[in-house]
């Protein structure tokens, strides 16, 4: 969940008053919201029910017939729209309004999804911008069954709501479909289930000394939620109940979780990209107060690095193959096994133990006197397997295998502990309370 830089604009052409003797009334939104359904070059738009086409530069009104299909493209900071055999243009661009009429549903088709509202077409840095603008409560209706499955208890679903509410309200112009801030697939992702959790809770939202606050939320904690500045270097301070808390129910898929990575994979992460580097050793810091990690060092023939940041950071370090867990480390909550090839030999120095692979600059003191290291193939070493040449203990990393808990960031509501809190009888106002410590659900 992220802000998305984009300005919101054009929301006025849907409150005011008709400029044009075929205009219908337009249909206004209580508690209007803003989503990105579509960034790109050109965009196929098409009306169902009650619709009029507003050029934003002209303010000409055209009124839309139901079934209506429109071309949106971009060209030389223009924006040209196609339909019902005639072309129109806007440097501005459009709006597609939904109007007051006899159609009791009014939706409109971006592509292949439906949505309910109106959608702005807008232009920036000559990319199309097409902008669902609709009510609160039916753009939860889109969010809910998407974020959580539709087929769970109730209760978790009324927190659920209530928590992408408090979301919402906090980001209304900068939403998008995706999870970065809430996935949101409109009208076709509604359900029966999930509509009537959001209209049980319509109006409510979590508050903390009387303020709407921010709910964030993941798919499972591992057992322990995280404090905000644990894994988003946050000031605890200012978001105090974004704090750690028990998850002791929580029943799920992602709660504990193993990956094994090349050192190949590990290097390139790193910035190491010459084939002949070899990875001596991986450690990590694990900063957080349950152990969420916030750095990770590797040491190779090359040198020594050390990455520091945040969970996003630390868990892309560690890339998995495809769409699983979005590409990335499922959380930054674990621990690593190092497998090496052979022995693991080390010499102390001053400077604490030095892996013997990376000792070609040192020189250690013999029978004979004082002999380099740069020409290894003579030297012997006492190890736990016995006396082994220098050269036959292998000291790189055959692979890494990291082993956690949890997905997601880990703040705030656990989606699969809501679950199993709702099976155990809990409210929606119990489960929320008990992850957003401090905080009250009420009215706004």
């Amino acid at each position: 969940m992220k802000k998305l830089a984009w300005l919101a604009v054009g929301l006025f052409l849907l409150i005011i008053s008709p400029s044009a003797s075929n205009a219908a009334g337009v249909k206004t939104y209580n508690n209007p919201v803003q989503v990105l359904v579509y960034k790109g070059t050109s965009v196929t738009v098409a009306v169902e029910g009650n619709y009029q086409i507003v050029n934003k530069e002209t303010l000409t009104i055209t009124p839309l017939p139901s079934g209506t299909s429109l071309t949106f493209r971009s060209s030389s900071s223009t924006v040209f729209v196609t339909y019902n055999g005639k072309t129109d243009f806007s440097s501005t661009g459009f709006t597609i309004q939904e109007t007051i009429g006899a159609a009791p549903l009014s939706l409109v088709k971006v592509n292949q999804t439906r949505y309910r509202g109106s959608v702005d077409i807008r232009l920036q840095s000559n990319v199309l911008y097409a902008v669902n603008i609709l009510d609160m409560e039916d753009y939860l209706k889109g969010v809910v069954p998407s974020e959580m499955p539709a087929s769970w208890p109730l209760e978790a679903l009324k927190a659920q709501a209530i928590a992408a509410r408090n979301y919402a309200y906090k980001h209304k112009t900068s939403l998008t479909t995706n999870p970065n801030t809430q996935t949101y697939k409109g009208y076709d992702g509604e359900s029966p289930r999930s509509n009537a959790a959001v209209d049980a809770t319509r109006g409510l939202y979590l508050k903390y000394n009387g303020s709407v606050i921010e709910t964030y939320y993941h798919s499972t904690s591992g057992g322990r939620t995280a404090n905000v500045s644990d894994v988003w270097n946050s000031s605890q301070t200012a978001y105090p109940y974004l704090a750690s808390v028990d998850d002791p129910y929580e029943s799920s898929p992602y709660s504990r979780w193993s990956f094994t990575f090349s050192p190949a994979v590990l290097l390139r992460s790193f910035g190491f990209t010459d084939p002949s580097v070899v990875l001596y050793d991986v450690s990590i810091a694990k900063t957080g107060a349950n152990g969420e990690v916030g750095a990770v060092t590797i040491e190779t023939s090359a040198g020594e690095k050390t990455v520091k940041g945040n969970e996003t950071t630390i868990r892309k370090l560690f890339p998995l193959d495809g769409n699983q867990f979005y590409g990335i480390l499922p959380s930054n909550w674990f621990d690593i096994q190092v497998q090496k090839s052979g022995p693991s030999v080390s010499i102390q120095t001053a400077s604490g133990n030095i892996a013997a692979s990376s000792l070609s600059s040192y020189s250690v003191q013999t029978g004979s006197g004082t002999v380099s290291l740069a020409g290894v193939e003579g030297i012997k070493v006492q190890t736990t397997d016995g006396i082994v040449p220098l050269s036959a203990s292998p000291s790189g990393v055959s692979s890494i295998t990291v082993t956690g808990k949890g997905w997601g960031h880990r703040i705030g509501m656990s989606q699969y502990g809501a679950k199993a809190f709702a099976e155990r009888g809990w409210t929606a106002e119990q489960i929320l309370e008990h992850y957003f410590r401090g905080a009250e659900v009420s009215f706004e």
